[in-house]
């Protein structure tokens, strides 16, 4: 296992360790999850969207729905073999909509990867190897956007990107320092597809990025899909209040007395009033975990 595999597929410590090593930000953390949440129930024209991510050339079985949506790994090395069974499995699948990004486990689909290391991939590019793919249905985005129409004549703008803070030699990463993300996504849209976690957030609470998180409270999507961090899985409705910023505040800041105080100082006043509805969902739909990759998930499935 590389070392960033290492880094992003190691248990999820316990709760008493997670308290000795950062007691403000576990109570803080504590204090953001016990708020009253109303989950948003769509009222018009209901869709339904199958998440996974992180398949890295599994083929799990998957629950019918509108709209499926691959959030990145989709294989283990990203070799063009790879790419093809996981696609021409994706291509078979029943869902109407399916959308797919890459992750950095998917080397060859990045043009800046491969032409740096063309002897590897027979000096195959990003570029034609997506055209040497059979993509079929299957829309492909890269730092793009498509608006799809569902079968009840819903239309929902999609965004989607595989970038991710850098951790070693992989595809489609960045500096965690360099802010790719500022202005990156189009006002309005509906679903956000990344294949990195924001900040705080399904992340181990250090493995997101933090532009990403700024992004996504500027976008506010309904939904926005992502993997990367396996042990991250899960789902989160985001509020976009004083609650939910305080806490990111102790997060990315490290703890600290003062920050644990505002996050009390957020929750008493959620208690105060009556629940608020939720704004977006979050879904980390990373299907492998554990330290081998050997434990296997199930597929979210969601309505919006």
């Amino acid at each position: 296992m590389s070392g960033l595999d290492a880094l992003l597929n190691r248990p999820r410590p316990g709760a008493w360790q997670r308290f000795v090593h950062q007691p403000c930000i576990f109570l803080a953390h504590k204090l953001y999850t016990w708020r009253r949440t109303i989950p948003i129930q769509p009222i018009v024209d209901p869709v339904s969207v199958v998440c996974i991510s992180d398949t890295h050339n599994s083929q799990p079985a998957l629950p019918d729905g509108d709209i499926l949506i691959h959030a990145g790994d989709l294989t283990q090395s990203g070799s063009l073999q790879e790419l093809q069974g996981t696609v021409t499995w994706l291509r078979a699948q029943p869902h109407p909509v399916k959308i797919v990004v890459a992750g950095n486990h998917d080397l060859l689909l990045d043009e800046f990867y491969t032409g740096h290391h063309a002897n590897s991939f027979d000096n195959l590019t990003g570029k034609a190897a997506c055209k040497m793919i059979n993509w079929g249905d299957i829309i492909y985005l890269e730092n793009s956007e498509a608006t799809v129409t569902c079968a009840n004549g819903r239309q929902l703008r999609v965004y989607g990107s595989p970038r991710s803070p850098r951790h070693g030699n992989w595809a489609f990463q960045y500096p965690r320092s360099e802010d790719v993300w500022t202005g990156a996504t189009p006002e309005g849209v509906d679903i956000l597809i990344t294949h990195g976690p924001p900040r705080a957030h399904l992340d181990l609470q250090r493995l997101g990025c933090n532009y990403l998180l700024r992004e996504l409270w500027r976008v506010r999507p309904k939904l926005h899909v992502f993997g990367h961090v396996h042990e991250g899985a899960g789902t989160e409705w985001l509020q976009f209040d004083g609650l939910q910023k305080a806490y990111e505040d102790a997060v990315i800041t490290g703890g600290g007395f003062g920050n644990l105080l505002r996050t009390l100082k957020a929750f008493l006043l959620t208690l105060s009033g009556t629940a608020a509805e939720a704004k977006c969902l979050l879904v980390n739909a990373a299907m492998v975990g554990g330290l081998r990759d050997d434990e296997r998930r199930r597929p979210v499935k969601v309505t919006i």
